[in-house]
């Protein structure tokens, strides 16, 4: 798979390990229970034990019946619809109920000490129910936003992983028939002229079918099998001449155990075969050097090009369009790639940065 795609599918993956499921239900068990502890340890400071436990609980009880209605009806039916009216609405409700209910209960079923009764059971402590109540329905709904912005971003990294596996088929798919159509019509040349190399070349154009159509399928090769792939290239070309053309692959660094997204350097070959003026032109020349380093891949191809430029009759371009697309999708932005085209040659050179 290209660098990029791996990169979207490894976050995407790392964001569906962290799904809320058991460990998040143990957390919420553990927060509240923190929560009332806190709660215990402070009041016991100044309140009976029995009384303190009582009131925290039902503090405790209070609280999370109001985060959850919030978090798992409220915001779902009304917030995260839009409809923020109705959610206003039912928030306030929410305290409107839960405040003086809480209140109720405590002066009506629990047992509290006249002191206690005396100074605390007030509009004062009224207003702090309320505060406590707003307070954990505001820590429900930046929760729930958090989580909604969570599966958000990742399946919108889904749906990138997506499209850009679905691009880069494509792409994969392009290049064969591609290759097909420029070698079938060199193989058609020959054949008109009856020439005795039309079988050799039916022969070297077949083992480099079986290698795109079976290896290349997969998301990476072997940078040997590439240069192999050119090796070949070039040989199934020459084939074409009478007489050898001039021609340099210069190939330098340890190539074994690394790895390249495949059929990276085809294009940039067959398009010095095709633009590179070898049937009229005695000087004509390709020079392709390969280059490779312990992070990187260096991948160069120049060629001679013909003084006189002539109208393309049909459409064209598809391989290096097909190309920049590809490397702009694998490799940017820590790759580079360039073309030069000057008057009487092209260039084009590739820096691949290798996956640790």
């Amino acid at each position: 798979m290209a660098l990029q795609l791996i990169k979207l599918k490894e976050v995407s993956e790392s964001l569906n390990r962290v799904r809320p499921g058991r460990m998040n239900v143990i957390m919420h068990i553990v927060f509240w229970i923190l929560y009332f502890s806190f709660l215990t340890f402070i009041s016991t400071q100044t309140l009976p034990l029995q009384y303190a436990i009582q009131r925290n609980l039902l503090i405790v009880i209070f609280n999370s019946t109001v985060f959850y209605i919030n978090y798992l009806w409220i915001m779902p039916e009304y917030f995260e619809r839009g409809d923020l009216r109705r959610y206003g609405f039912a928030m306030v409700g929410m305290m409107l109920l839960a405040t003086p209910l809480q209140y109720t209960i405590e002066l009506t079923f629990f047992s509290v000490p006249e002191n206690v009764r005396l100074y605390t059971y007030n509009v004062r402590y009224v207003v702090l129910i309320a505060i406590s109540c707003f307070i954990f329905l505001m820590l429900s709904t930046l929760l729930r936003m958090s989580l909604s912005r969570y599966r958000f971003e990742r399946e919108l990294l889904e749906l990138k992983a997506i499209k850009f596996e679905a691009e880069l088929k494509f792409l994969r798919e392009q290049i064969n028939p591609h290759f097909l159509f420029n070698s079938i019509n060199n193989i058609y040349a020959l054949s008109l002229e009856n020439s005795p190399k039309t079988p050799e070349m039916i022969l070297k154009l077949s083992e480099l079918l079986r290698y795109m159509l079976y290896d290349c399928n997969h998301p990476f090769v072997a940078i040997e099998s590439e240069v192999k792939c050119i090796t070949s290239i070039l040989e199934l070309f020459q084939l074409k001449y009478s007489e050898p053309v001039n021609v340099r692959f210069d190939v330098k660094g340890e190539l074994k155990d690394k790895m390249i997204v495949p059929n990276l350097f085809t294009p940039l070959v067959e398009n010095a075969f095709k633009h590179g003026d070898f049937g009229a032109n005695k000087k004509a020349f390709l020079e392709i050097t390969c280059v490779a380093r312990s992070s990187y891949i260096y991948f160069s191809v120049k060629n001679s090009k013909s003084p006189i430029l002539m109208p393309s009759k049909g459409p064209g371009g598809i391989g290096i369009e097909n190309l920049k697309r590809r490397f702009e999708i694998n490799y940017e932005p820590s790759g580079q790639i360039k073309f030069e085209d000057d008057k009487n040659t092209f260039s084009a050179a590739m820096k691949i940065p290798l996956s640790r």
